[in-house]
């Protein structure tokens, strides 16, 4: 895993946060840990737009350069329209945590293993279990398919887009390989953020036809 640090570049608008974001303010992504200096911060609806990009940037990516957009993407915006905050994601180092551990076996996984030909998974997010009253109507068995960058939904159901939002920032990881070791490589289930809803959602890889 790699070491990330967000800088912004440019601010091509008005940022609306209270102080302003400011060219060369930064945070830094760690092991899925996010550190900000003392007396900085990060404005919470630009983080929304980085938090799909982050989770893959941290990791190896071994698809083809020409095939996966991963490689070309260095830049968020704020989803903010008057802002227009630029935000540039770099990779500043490796993260050591637990190679003693893994050794080189990991890496031998990695690269004989589920993915290695440089294709992206498809995903099938399912939800597993309503455990509360969700007010979209979702059921156990409803469910998406992402496939590459599209999305699918089943032409007779709907998903519920406040559940949606819960999965994004794991699924650009989630269809890519993992090192062992990795959380995300078992962790397979989000909640819907509504607390009367409690949601259960999986993610599933896909078999390949």
């Amino acid at each position: 895993m790699y070491e990330l640090k967000v800088t912004v570049t440019k601010v091509l608008g008005a940022c609306t946060a209270d102080p302003p974001m400011k060219p060369g303010d930064y945070f830094t992504v760690r092991d899925g840990d996010i550190r900000i200096p003392e007396g900085g911060y990060v404005c919470v609806w630009a983080l929304q737009n980085l938090l799909p990009i982050i989770t893959p940037k941290e990791r190896e990516i071994l698809e083809e350069k020409d095939e996966d957009w991963m490689w070309r993407v260095h830049h968020a915006q704020c989803p903010d329209p008057k802002g227009r905050v630029i935000l540039k994601i770099e990779r500043v180092g490796k993260v050591d945590k637990g190679a003693k551990e893994q050794g080189s076996r990991g890496a031998r996984e990695i690269e004989g293993g589920e993915g290695a030909e440089g294709r992206l998974r498809n995903l099938r997010v399912v939800v597993e279990e309503v455990r509360g009253k969700c007010t979209s109507g979702m059921r156990p068995g409803d469910s998406f398919v992402l496939r590459s960058g599209r999305l699918y939904i089943p032409a007779d159901r709907h998903f519920c887009l406040y559940a949606l939002h819960a999965t994004l920032p794991l699924l650009p990881a989630k269809q890519r390989p993992l090192e062992d070791g990795d959380w995300l490589k078992e962790d397979n289930h989000v909640i819907c953020p509504d607390p009367a809803g409690n949601v259960i959602m999986r993610i599933e890889r896909m078999r390949e036809r």
